[in-house]
């Protein structure tokens, strides 16, 4: 079903990049006290070098961290983050919100977009976290580990891929089409992504890394060395860590990434369906989103 979408104007976009510099400001004092390495990523990272602050038409951050640091701070935020403001939203079997990475969220705003509205999720204002995973030193082991990273990816985000080819999308929604329950497909991606992942043992003996993401940046590999260490940068504000191979990442991802894009790409990545930044989203549950299930 087609949903009518919002247009931010120039006002409610600086509001919402003040909401998530607040928040990302909280995640990276957290990590800083603990000794957590963690670094803005991907059109975050970007924005860091190129603008010293957001990509002006940017919606959202993100941010990503080695493997055992992601694990410490998923240990850490159980018992000491203010849980209250902000939820740690990770897939397990009983929560999915059809996403491939995790996300941080505002408890008390309000962010629905296209592809959460009929859930009944935290639909809080989100920054988007994810690991960087240890590599197989053979090429063989990667070859196996993309493919056991890629089958963890469908059945988590539980959907029919876009943007891929006529042949991935049927050859998904045929394996979709035959593991349907809820466990299931939380059996599968929890094991191939268990699977997947026991390279991260020895994550610091690894010669490269690797983002458990979408098509194509699944099958890139980074040097491990790019996340060893951190460089802190101006970003709005404040400043924020990056990593110390982030030219070396921008320059693989974007090419000459100091020139801009286009006009017409220069516009948000979301597509949103109702924003509150001032009230929990609780408040909006049955009337902006999951309307229909909470009708049952």
């Amino acid at each position: 079903m087609e949903r009518e979408l919002i247009t931010l104007t120039e006002e409610d976009l600086k509001q919402l990049q003040n909401k998530s510099l607040e928040m990302a400001k909280y995640v990276v004092n957290f990590c800083k006290e603990r000794n957590i390495r963690v670094f803005f990523f991907a059109g975050s990272l970007l924005g860091a070098v190129r603008h010293n602050g957001f990509i002006p038409w940017d919606d959202d951050i993100d941010m990503n961290f080695p493997a055992p640091d992601f694990e410490r701070f998923v240990e850490a935020w159980e018992k000491e983050a203010d849980k209250e403001r902000y939820s740690l939203c990770l897939q397990t079997k009983n929560y999915n919100d059809h996403t491939l990475s995790g996300s941080i969220r505002d408890n008390n705003t309000t962010f629905i977009t296209d592809s959460t509205v009929d859930l009944d999720v935290n639909q809080g204002l989100a920054i988007d976290i994810e690991p960087l995973h240890a590599c197989p030193k053979t090429k063989l082991g990667q070859k196996l580990q993309l493919i056991l990273a890629a089958g963890r990816s469908l059945f988590k985000a539980g959907r029919v891929p876009a943007r891929q080819s006529s042949g991935i999308k049927t050859a998904s929604k045929i394996l979709l089409g035959i593991f349907k329950s809820t466990g299931s497909r939380y059996f599968i991606w929890h094991t191939l992504e268990k699977w997947a992942t026991t390279t991260d043992r020895k994550y610091e003996d690894a010669e490269y890394v690797r983002e458990f993401t979408m098509f194509p940046f699944i099958t890139w590999l980074y040097p491990r060395k790019w996340y060893d260490s951190t460089e802190w940068v101006r970003f709005e504000d404040t400043e924020v860590p990056i990593p110390v191979g982030a030219r070396e990442y921008l320059t693989k991802r974007y090419g000459n990434y100091m020139e801009l894009p286009p006009e017409k790409d220069r516009r948000p990545e979301h597509r949103i369906v109702f924003m509150d930044l001032d009230t929990p989203y609780k408040e909006y549950r049955g009337e902006k989103y999951f309307v229909e299930g909470a009708k049952k």
